[in-house]
């Protein structure tokens, strides 16, 4: 499959290559297949691009690496989605933004991928974790890595 992208150009994905996210994401639930790219400039950012829409691509962190205590706790009926295992490998992922603080991460609705299904969801955690929690300690290059892709939250 070949898409043209804002982001990244022209890219050409295989079937290995793509996610399911059967309930799409959190206003964008028509776009079901996605691709997680790494972000080669910035070991800490990995991308998610839709398939389907060029213009549509997420920067994504692993949490605990700016939150070492995170833990979400999900329902059982937004695991099902997943098709989890006992041995199953699931990332926990959450979107960046930027507002008048600098980046911002949503903890409350993380992003699952069940790596060894090729499947995903966006859930809303049972707990009252913040929608925008600023990440205090990035580094400059994670700025202006993301910085320059996303617009202002108003």
């Amino acid at each position: 499959m070949r898409i043209q992208t804002q982001r990244f150009g022209t890219l050409v994905l295989d079937q290995e290559q793509l996610f399911l996210f059967p309930q799409g994401l959190f206003g964008m639930e028509s776009l079901r297949d996605w691709a997680l790219l790494p972000d080669f400039e910035n070991p800490s950012v990995a991308w998610l691009q839709s398939a389907s829409r060029g213009d549509r691509a997420l920067p994504l962190i692993s949490p605990r690496a700016f939150f070492p205590d995170y833990r979400v706790q999900v329902p059982n009926r937004d695991l099902t989605s997943l098709h989890i295992k006992p041995d199953a490998e699931i990332y926990v992922l959450t979107t960046l933004s930027a507002d008048s603080r600098g980046l911002v991460t949503n903890l409350r609705a993380p992003i699952l991928i069940n790596l060894g299904r090729r499947l995903g969801c966006q859930v809303v955690s049972e707990t009252d974790l913040p929608i925008r929690q600023p990440i205090g300690h990035s580094e400059a290059d994670l700025q202006s890595t993301i910085l320059s892709a996303l617009p202002k939250a108003a």
